[in-house]
């Protein structure tokens, strides 16, 4: 019992160790940029890493104002907004019919969404390049909106693919029977069982759009469609690098993503938690 007690205590104080390095790995980045946006241009060179002695907040104007961030902001908010709902639409459309529904070719469709889950992003920028040129969409919202769309459906389509089909069908043939369409008894039913699905592929989708940034460097040009990303980097890049102000306007870009986390932050983790065990 003391051999096994003391092992389980060594178990547990590694476990927790690894916890612990692991979480200031993430959290030390994060509070070294909102430290540097609050710290002079001279401050940032001699004292890089460690508090602000005295902080200065006119970094963020400064940002704010003539780095247009607001209209960068804006930029992203529509791409991944967008984006977020039309990965949303389809792929629960998709996962509900893979799940329900038996037809001639359903189980290669599928594989070959998975087998997209795997192949690296840069084999398909040329194809992409062309197909958006073809089509007269650079310097739009939809040269974005599309990629990141079709780049979120595999994993979305897989995910809620596993929480529609762990629904009972009995359930869903009940509702069949009082009435309910097969739409109907999608939206009234399914939908609102599956929220925490759909939280965790709205957040994978919002974030990832809105912080991807090879893609927009390839389509958009216009600097009045710059996604905050490029923005930054376009701005902040051109001459000689005030690294407070980039600070600065990183963290202004960070909390629309904090914002949507701590929204949907229960259904994401009961998400994540389900979708564990299904799959």
């Amino acid at each position: 019992m003391i051999r096994g007690s003391k092992l389980g205590w060594a178990v547990n104080a590694l476990a927790y160790l690894v916890l612990a390095l692991f979480t200031f790995a993430v959290v030390f980045p994060l509070l070294a940029v909102v430290f540097d946006s609050l710290k002079s241009q001279n401050e940032f060179f001699t004292n890089p890493w460690g508090w602000p002695l005295q902080p200065d907040l006119s970094n963020y104007s400064y940002a704010w104002g003539e780095a247009h961030i607001p209209l960068f902001m804006l930029n992203s908010t529509i791409v991944a907004g967008a984006t977020t709902l039309f990965t949303l639409a389809l792929s629960a459309t998709a996962g509900y019919a893979f799940s329900r529904f038996r037809f001639r070719g359903g189980r290669a469709l599928f594989f070959m969404f998975v087998v997209l889950l795997i192949v690296p992003a840069p084999v398909s920028i040329i194809p992409l390049y062309v197909i958006i040129a073809n089509l007269h969409l650079m310097d739009t919202y939809f040269a974005l909106i599309l990629p990141y769309t079709a780049g979120g459906l595999p994993l979305g389509i897989y995910l809620l693919r596993a929480f529609f089909s762990a629904i009972p069908r009995e359930l869903i043939d009940a509702a069949r029977m009082d009435g309910c369409t097969e739409v109907s008894a999608f939206w009234r039913i399914v939908i609102p069982i599956s929220r925490g699905g759909l939280a965790t592929v709205a957040i994978l989708s919002f974030v990832g759009a809105w912080n991807e940034f090879f893609l927009a460097l390839l389509f958009i040009h216009n600097s009045n469609l710059l996604t905050l990303p490029l923005g930054l980097q376009t701005f902040f890049f051109q001459y000689h690098v005030q690294w407070p102000y980039y600070f600065a306007g990183l963290s202004t870009a960070i909390i629309p993503i904090i914002v949507v986390y701590l929204v949907l932050q229960r259904q994401f983790i009961s998400g994540l938690t389900a979708g564990a065990v299904r799959g």
